[in-house]
């Protein structure tokens, strides 16, 4: 089969690709689910990132295999439909899909949140829409224009929030930290499930294989450093807020780790700390506008959803449609006025389903498709390409049991519409005489 997707510009290096998966990684998770978090379990907050962070880590390495054996655009939906189910592949490509385009809702609203703080007179509808256009256009005009532009927000970003960490660990109030678990350890475990969405934008590198340069070495690679540099940011930075602003007062705020910066750092400290919360809700939309729109085109590419989906703009070289429909949707999320907890819980379902479907890529890789796995410049040998992702597989299982019950019956509900396209594709495509399973199993000769 032939690269159908050759006028894909391959403009991002390792630097882009970590750019992109910290950046996703660090939006509006870290800076407004503190308040939800410590409602969960006071002042461990810190120790419910560790204890979604380092099952995290071995998720990472898991996909950082298959990805190495199969850097394509849309990963999350190529790997497991390659390897051992197209439906099940379809499932994992449509749910992300969601997962990508609900962080894309959640992050214009917390800009809003906090741009309101200081010019409460903006209408918080400008606030969410011209953010999104912003990036709407930045991501039209190009990869190469919009990973540039992840690439300098990331460094201001990471700069920015270890002053504040490192300034926050020498004025800490141990009073503050105690109880360290007011709600016991139960309550630390469903802090983690939701502050699991804190994490979960680092599979972005695997959205863009097609436009990294050396992508077997340098997507799964990324996505590692990625997700190490995230788990040590947030330890940081949960200590220093916890420590330095009472657990009941960010229960209650919807700008938590701001208003820890207004009491560490000096005066107008607070406000440079507001633009690097820009910055990390910048990193974030700009990375899932970008994975959104990429996984739509994979599908659309596959017919397993409309063509138009995977068309490429001539003067751009961009999926345009599939971008502009990653929008609308996040739009319509934007004003349902269903809330960011919600819709975190709902997002990171879809990524819980799709994190299981690719572990199983995973062990499967070596005996379904072993040219590829011969070829993989990363690989998990022997027990360890079982034993890692099956502890990834029951500790995202568990997580998925943790989420909101109405979180559960929405992500069922796109399911269920996506089975609904897959079928109507399915029958569509046969009366052309053509097999849907059989795209989807097909593998671009790039990748052979």
């Amino acid at each position: 089969m032939k690269k159908g997707n050759s006028s894909l510009k391959r403009d991002v290096g390792l630097f882009g690709v970590i750019a992109i998966a910290a950046g996703s990684v660090i939006g509006a998770g870290p800076m407004v689910l503190a308040g939800g978090a410590s409602k969960l379990c006071g002042p461990a907050v810190w120790l419910a990132y560790l204890v979604i962070g380092v099952p995290l880590i071995i998720v990472a390495i898991s996909y950082a295999a298959v990805g190495s054996a199969m850097p394509m655009e849309g990963g999350t939906y190529y790997y497991p439909s390659r390897v051992y189910s197209p439906f099940v592949g379809f499932l994992s490509g449509w749910t992300r899909w969601l997962a990508y385009i609900t962080p894309v809702a959640i992050t214009a609203i917390a800009f809003s949140d906090h741009i309101q703080t200081i010019v409460p007179a903006i209408p918080a509808a400008v606030l969410m829409v011209g953010f999104i256009a912003i990036f709407y256009i930045i991501n039209v005009m190009g990869i190469k224009i919009s990973a540039g532009t992840q690439a300098v927000m990331f460094v201001i970003l990471v700069g920015g929030l270890l002053t504040f960490s490192l300034k926050g660990l020498t004025s800490i109030n141990p009073d503050y930290m105690k109880p360290m678990q007011p709600f016991g350890f139960s309550g630390t475990i469903h802090a983690a499930a939701l502050l699991f969405f804190a994490y979960v934008g680092f599979t972005c590198a695997a959205e863009i294989g097609d436009e990294v340069k050396n992508p077997g070495r340098n997507v799964p690679l990324g996505m590692v450093i990625a997700i190490v540099i995230c788990f040590i940011l947030y330890i940081l930075m949960s200590i220093s807020a916890s420590g330095n602003l009472l657990w009941s007062e960010q229960a209650v705020s919807s700008t938590p780790i701001y208003d820890a910066a207004k009491i560490v750092l000096p005066v107008g400290g607070s406000t440079i700390f507001l633009f690097v919360v820009m910055m990390a809700l910048a990193t974030s939309q700009n990375a899932f506008q970008i994975a959104s729109s990429r996984m739509a085109l994979t599908l659309g590419r596959d017919r397993a959803i409309p063509e138009g989906f995977g068309s490429l703009n001539k003067r751009y070289g961009t999926p345009v449609y599939a971008l502009t429909a990653t929008v609308v949707v996040a739009l319509i999320f934007v004003f349902s006025g269903k809330g960011l907890i919600f819709a975190c819980y709902t997002a990171n379902l879809s990524f819980l389903f799709g994190y299981v479907a690719v572990m199983i890529a995973t062990m499967l890789l070596p005996r379904n498709r072993p040219e590829l796995y011969a070829k993989a410049q990363f690989k998990l040998k022997g027990v360890w390409n079982y034993i890692l992702p099956i502890i990834a597989i029951v500790v995202s299982i568990i997580f998925m049991a943790l989420q909101e019950p109405m979180a559960m019956v929405w992500t069922i509900v796109w399911m269920a519409i996506g089975t609904v396209i897959y079928l109507i594709r399915k029958m569509q495509l046969a009366k052309e005489g053509v097999k849907l399973e059989d795209i989807l199993k097909s593998i671009p000769e790039e990748s052979e």
